[in-house]
């Protein structure tokens, strides 16, 4: 059951109950006493501006460049059906039910605050929809993230008044039938929008939000994968299993540095074997440099993690009512300018992670540094062994590099230059979901190596942490003997690690 408060949310505890949820036929959500009290409170102040006959935007006039067009009383509730399938404009590959379940809680979320105008109707009306596991199909493509990421979150809000496309899940599969079909059958009806309503439903972040949740729960479990993978590579090809004296990372000041490193040793330490040192001074940076590089990186996704609990418990709309002042105020709090950043950030990051991953990649490869046979493969020549899995890993990295780009950086205006800044979010977010799962692939690719290199080297006896991961990938890839396709063990290692399993061994 996930209940919510409007203040509580967190990015762990979202990802994991839309993950779980989003292959289920139904699922438990509710709002908590003081978020409907705030939601009905909400409501009946804009129940009484309308009546007063107060001109407010989007209530009673036209949205963007229209906002001028004052509409009649008897056609507010239309204005707000004609706004939802209006932006329904999305184009390209839909979006998973997971994050489509995510948009819908943040949005809820959100109404908890008391300051989206949502009538308690339509909010119970949305709970019955998700409960039932119907989730409207939203393409990827058409949001700029500013004013709110408004055509996915129209798509989404489509089944809501049953219609368009929805998916639902029977006996295990997911199917895509009309959203009408799929409130006939659950015995539900579409909602009735009330004035404000349908704006409030496609304002906000909710899709930058939702991608930018998903990206950090990835990348956390991306970082600590390449810990496990730094670990196994250094034994693979004979490093130094101290990695970097504790003393030595806390005078480098970084916590974490620090943390990384620790984390990188666990994964070696062996209470009954200790692992001797090897007899050359140095490894390179790959190894060497890895808890500081590893380090950077985790603090940036901690980092990111704060922005995204603001943002998850924020009121993203406009305009906002304060019921308790008597007073709407209009703004620009949509605009997702904070999860568009922690995209951008979270896709530099992590394609640093990749890039000291593929260094470490291609020092296994090189047998005149790690006295193993080139590209781990006996019979040279005749077998070419892992050699083209590096080539595999640089352009994955490569590609990273340019999906990195800030989009946040590169607004276009829109809507006769009303929306003159816009923040690129859902842009900033679809590339980083891309670099997210290059970069687990340049770690399958590293795993896949390094575990070769150990095996090529005979070692006897592994840390025990690292003996478990070690079985774990030998279930996913065989030892290398003669040459054979490597797509399939590089996707079957990708889709281990973003079980979360691995890391957790």
């Amino acid at each position: 059951m996930l209940t919510l408060t409007g203040e509580l949310l967190r990015p762990d505890e979202l990802w994991r109950f839309c993950r779980e949820a989003a292959s289920a036929e139904s699922l438990s959500i509710e709002l908590s006493p003081a978020a409907w009290s705030r939601i009905e409170a909400a409501g009946a102040f804009v129940d009484r501006l309308v009546e007063s006959g107060e001109r407010i935007y989007g209530v009673n006039t036209g949205v963007g460049f229209l906002r001028n067009v004052v509409i009649d009383r008897d056609r507010l509730s239309e204005l707000q059906k004609n706004l939802i399938r209006s932006h329904c404009c999305g184009v390209g590959e839909e979006l998973p039910r997971a994050l489509v379940l995510a948009m819908w809680v943040i949005v809820l979320n959100s109404a908890c605050r008391g300051h989206r105008g949502l009538r308690r109707p339509t909010v119970e009306a949305a709970l019955k929809l998700l409960q039932h596991g119907i989730l409207g199909c939203v393409p990827a493509r058409g949001s700029v993230g500013a004013s709110g990421d408004l055509a996915p979150s129209a798509h989404a809000a489509l089944a809501l008044i049953g219609e368009g496309p929805c998916t639902v899940v029977r006996q295990g599969e997911t199917l895509r039938i009309p959203a009408a079909q799929a409130l006939a059958e659950e015995g539900l009806l579409p909602a009735d929008l009330q004035p404000k309503e349908g704006l409030s439903l496609m304002n906000g972040t909710q899709m930058t939000t939702a991608m930018a949740v998903s990206v950090w729960s990835e990348a956390k479990n991306l970082l600590e994968t390449a810990n496990l993978a730094t670990a196994l590579s250094l034994l693979g090809v004979k490093g130094f299993p101290s990695v970097s004296p504790e003393e030595l990372l806390i005078a480098h000041g970084h916590p974490g540095t620090l943390e990384c490193g620790r984390m990188i040793r666990e994964w070696l330490h062996d209470p009954v074997r200790p692992i001797h040192e090897p007899d050359h001074q140095q490894d390179p940076y790959c190894l060497r440099c890895a808890p500081q590089v590893h380090g950077a990186v985790l603090e940036e996704v901690e980092a990111t993690e704060t922005i995204l609990v603001r943002e998850l418990n924020s009121s993203a709309d406009n305009p906002l009512v304060f019921a308790d002042l008597g007073k709407v105020a209009h703004g620009g709090n949509f605009h997702a300018i904070q999860p568009a950043r922690v995209c951008d950030r979270l896709a530099s990051a992590l394609t640093t992670l990749a890039a000291i991953s593929e260094r470490r990649v291609n020092l296994a490869m090189n047998g005149d540094r790690t006295g193993l046979p080139h590209f781990l493969i006996s019979e040279g020549g005749l077998n070419s062994g892992l050699m083209m899995v590096q080539t595999t890993a640089a352009a994955l990295v490569s590609e990273c590099r340019s999906l990195s780009f800030p989009a946040s950086t590169d607004s276009i205006p829109t809507n006769c230059d009303q929306e003159d800044h816009v923040s690129m979010g859902p842009i900033a977010a679809l590339k980083a979901m891309r670099v997210a799962e290059n970069v687990r692939y340049v770690l399958a690719i590293e795993l896949l190596t390094a575990i070769q290199a150990i095996d090529l080297r005979k070692v006897e006896h592994l840390p025990p942490r690292t003996a478990a991961a070690h079985r774990m990938l030998r279930e996913c890839a065989d030892f290398l003997a003669q040459d054979r396709v490597n797509s399939h063990d590089i996707e079957a290692i990708a889709a281990l690690i973003e079980s979360g399993k691995l890391s957790r061994c």
